[in-house]
């Protein structure tokens, strides 16, 4: 299910809101080209991709220049990706949502990224508390992608904090919801509002779940049809419902269930 632009975390109330405006430079503009110039040039002079000058300008990309030229600059193009020094950078990620990061979904909207220079899923998952493997889910990237600058992802709105899971299989359900495969976190963490999901995060075993629900464990594998109850995952969807015994394990109880 694969969507920011370099987004700093600025929280104003709990809109979305989002500006394409550069750090440097606010609007398109047009450049004379002097001796010496070339799209190359140009494009780390205002952090503008070449191939995009090019096109924007329908001349070739490795084409001689001529002073006194007229070349469009476009700051919908992505951010330079060549290899000369930029001296201006752009920021064209600047605002985002405090509602990131927190899954169980809520009505907000997916928001883009623009990946920038040196970001990686992990500092990009960081800096908006995001769950990494959720971004790599809602843009169908192995763990370990390789980002290029100008790139263009999709940050789920209900994505879990960063270091958690998202669900990434549904409970032993036939009306379970697929569409929401790599949004949400954990879950509740008790019963009061009747039978629940939980996702399975790092660490978690069946019988802490079980504790952590005061359920009985057998009663979990049985609910979701575990062969191997030692054999959970994270991003595994289990059923938790209110119908099973208590817990009758050595885990300490946090919540216990009233009788």
């Amino acid at each position: 299910m694969p969507r920011l632009r370099r987004v700093i975390p600025v929280v104003i109330g709990s809109a979305l809101i989002f500006s394409s405006v550069t750090a440097a430079f606010a609007q398109d503009e047009n450049y004379t080209v002097t001796t010496g110039d070339s799209l190359d040039k140009i494009g780390a002079i205002y952090d503008v991709q070449v191939a995009c000058l090019a096109e924007t300008n329908n001349i070739a990309t490795g084409a001689l220049l001529e002073p006194g030229q007229v070349v469009a600059i476009s700051f919908d193009c992505p951010l330079y990706d060549g290899v000369d020094f930029v001296t201006t950078p752009r920021e064209v990620n600047t605002n985002v949502t405090e509602g990131l990061g927190q899954g169980g979904g809520g009505g907000a909207a997916d928001v883009t990224y623009q990946v920038q220079r040196r970001d990686t899923l992990d500092t990009i998952g960081q800096t908006l508390n995001v769950s990494v493997v959720a971004i790599q889910v809602a843009n169908e990237l192995k763990a370990g992608a390789i980002l290029q600058p100008g790139q263009q992802l999709i940050i789920p709105a209900d994505a879990p904090a960063y270091g958690q899971f998202p669900a990434l299989t549904t409970p032993d359900d036939p009306d379970s919801d697929e569409s929401a495969l790599g949004q949400g976190g954990g879950g509740a963490t008790d019963l009061s509002g009747g039978d629940t999901t939980y996702v399975v995060q790092q660490n978690d075993t069946l019988d802490t779940i079980g504790a952590l629900f005061d359920v009985q464990t057998a009663c979990l594998a049985s609910e979701n049809n575990l062969a191997d109850p030692a054999k959970i995952y994270p991003g595994q969807s289990i059923a938790v419902k209110v119908s099973c015994p208590r817990y009758d394990g050595f885990d300490f109880v946090i919540n216990p269930r009233g009788e």
